[in-house]
């Protein structure tokens, strides 16, 4: 397995994103609910209660989207480090993911122009990809 690459450290960090993204969105939610339960007889005062609220959401939109986002770069960086072909089944066992995960990442790579189907086929059973150069 390559050197770089940490498996734990890069599901630590999608299951924060995730955590956080959560929070984010439900103390959202909270501060616009409450707001709307204490209705202010100035409409000027609740502004600040709507902002914070809609920024809270926005955030936390943001940080699940990078939690659950397929994770090219990463794929993309243990790819490169092999300097090799890969099929999807060391995707599989170097990055942890599921099998149709490591299926997904590897035809968005594809689509994106970074793998290509392997022209020389060896005698495995699984399609090989290669990097482009």
């Amino acid at each position: 397995m390559p050197a770089n690459f940490d498996h734990r450290i890069f599901h630590r960090r999608r299951k924060l994103f995730k955590v956080i993204g959560l929070v984010l969105v439900l103390t959202g939610v909270f501060v616009l609910l409450n707001m709307m339960g204490e209705l202010p007889e100035e409409p000027l005062k609740g502004t600040g209660a709507i902002f914070a609220g809609t920024v809270l959401i926005l955030f936390g939109i943001l940080f699940l989207y990078h939690g659950y986002k397929l994770p090219l770069e990463e794929a993309l960086e243990l790819i490169h480090e092999r300097g090799r072909g890969v099929t999807e089944s060391e995707i599989v066992h170097d990055m942890r993911v599921d099998q149709p995960t490591a299926g997904r990442i590897l035809r968005a790579l594809i689509a994106k122009g970074f793998l290509r189907r392997a022209t020389e086929q060896p005698s495995h059973t699984e399609e090989v990809f290669e990097p482009v150069r």
